[in-house]
């Protein structure tokens, strides 16, 4: 459940990069895009970092799937009420919904809400010569996320990095490149459980 929420949280970034302007533009660019991935997580005092890496494909957010093939396979599914988190070498699949105490700690959740994203963190937006970076903060101080640094493209407003930090001081980034157009029907964003697998609910 922790790894799900730990997605999930990246998502919040995702919920509210940009202004309201670019986080609408932003939204737009990446449903029906593939693009590959790196991630690392920075445990609180370590200096190195976990590293993982593989594709992604966006639907209308926030539906998404996640295929990591680096350092081992795993798949993470969103539907946008309902989560899968699949690793095969464990040979099961968690599957999660989330409630609505999850919902205000995510708020990923909130896209195309712009008086909830108002709400729930303050925005710092600058931009560069070919790219607009914002800052956002929680405005509550439980919050799940303390905070998150989003980096998209001026031109083409695609993610190019996301990096926060969580309450317990860890750190995760997101590096995304590579971007382009793939056909993503609701199937994509649900999955079934192959045979022999253990479905654990995490409800």
């Amino acid at each position: 459940m922790k790894n799900i929420l730990i997605l999930l949280s990246l998502f919040a970034a995702t919920a509210a990069f940009a202004g309201p302007a670019e986080i609408d533009r932003a939204a737009s660019a990446l449903s029906g895009k593939e693009a590959q991935f790196t991630q690392r997580f920075t445990p609180k005092g370590f200096k190195n970092a976990q590293t993982e890496s593989g594709t992604v494909v966006f639907g209308t957010l926030p539906m998404m799937r996640w295929s990591y093939t680096a350092p081992e396979q795993k798949v993470f599914v969103f539907d946008g009420s309902q989560s899968w988190f699949y690793v095969p070498a464990d040979k099961q699949v968690t599957v999660a919904r989330l409630d609505e105490t999850h919902k205000r700690e995510l708020p990923f959740l909130l896209i195309g809400d712009p008086a909830a994203r108002e709400k729930h963190f303050v925005l710092n937006e600058q931009n560069g010569r070919d790219s607009i970076t914002t800052t956002l903060q929680p405005r509550a101080a439980s919050a799940m996320i303390r905070s998150i640094v989003i980096t998209t493209g001026a031109s083409d407003h695609l993610i190019r990095s996301i990096s926060y930090t969580d309450r317990e001081g860890n750190r995760t980034a997101f590096d995304l490149s590579g971007y382009h157009p793939r056909a993503a029907p609701a199937e994509t964003f649900r999955f079934t459980p192959p045979a022999g697998v253990q479905v654990v609910n995490a409800d």
